[in-house]
């Protein structure tokens, strides 16, 4: 890292660059459980799971739709 590119990191008050990502899926095929984490800030349940057994498949077909649809209001 250039000395340059490690003041701008360090400098105080600098926003933090904007995440490409707004959530993670973890999915466990060993032990058969999943579960979301949303990345967005000020989430208000920043963590959804773990489902464990049969409630996967279901749990990762529809989790990113529900949970952007109740906490954010949209599902994008």
């Amino acid at each position: 890292m250039t000395a340059t590119a490690a003041r701008a990191r360090d400098t105080p008050g600098r926003a933090a660059p904007a995440s490409p990502f707004h959530g993670l899926l973890i999915v466990d095929m060993e032990n058969v459980r999943a579960r979301y984490e949303c990345l967005r800030p000020g989430c208000p349940q920043p963590k959804e799971g773990p489902v464990f057994g049969p409630g996967v498949k279901p749990f990762v077909d529809d989790i990113k739709t529900q949970h952007l649809a109740q906490h954010h209001g949209s599902t994008r």
